[in-house]
């Protein structure tokens, strides 16, 4: 049962992540601007401690894209009741194949049996074609049905591009 939740809370985190995100000192931006994504799919526990997730959804700067990713369980929070901390590693791809890569630490709620609300915080950590260099941090929000073995989330938040050279 534990796992499960804290499964759920990964996926829900990586599902509900609002982003906004902020500008670094080492790769400073010329252009910042909101991002939002929308992304539901299929999530599964994989280890007692480990969910796996990966769905399609549309966001912001990438269109219609994928996403793929997993969540590690750290251990209970106190934030809602049998609260589970997680901190989730997510890719999203878009048609052309540029990619966004985001971290967030996330805390799951049990809603119902095998069934999470989520939300953390996000930080982009990498990126390939047009948001190599890029940043940017924000908010997720989500559920996680294990019954189902479904997952959908919401991101919020801004982006940064590099500067030209």
């Amino acid at each position: 049962m534990l796992v499960m939740l804290v499964a759920m809370l990964i996926a829900l985190g990586t599902m509900g992540i609002s982003m906004g995100v902020r500008v670094s000192s080492v790769s400073a931006a010329s252009d910042q601007h909101s991002f939002t994504g929308s992304y539901s799919g299929g999530v599964a526990f994989t280890g007692p401690t480990t969910v796996t997730f990966s769905g399609m959804g549309i966001a912001t700067s990438l269109g219609s894209s994928a996403t793929q990713g997993h969540a590690d369980i750290t251990g209970p929070d106190s934030s809602c009741p049998g609260g589970i901390a997680n901190v989730n590693y997510e890719t999203l791809t878009a048609a052309n194949g540029d990619s966004l890569t985001i971290t967030s630490d996330d805390v799951a709620c049990p809603i119902s049996p095998n069934v999470c609300h989520g939300t953390g915080h996000w930080v982009v950590v990498g990126g390939t074609g047009r948001f190599s260099g890029a940043t940017g941090q924000g908010h997720i929000d989500g559920h996680s049905d294990f019954n189902q073995g479904l997952f959908s989330f919401q991101w919020t938040g801004t982006l940064s591009a590099p500067m030209e050279d």
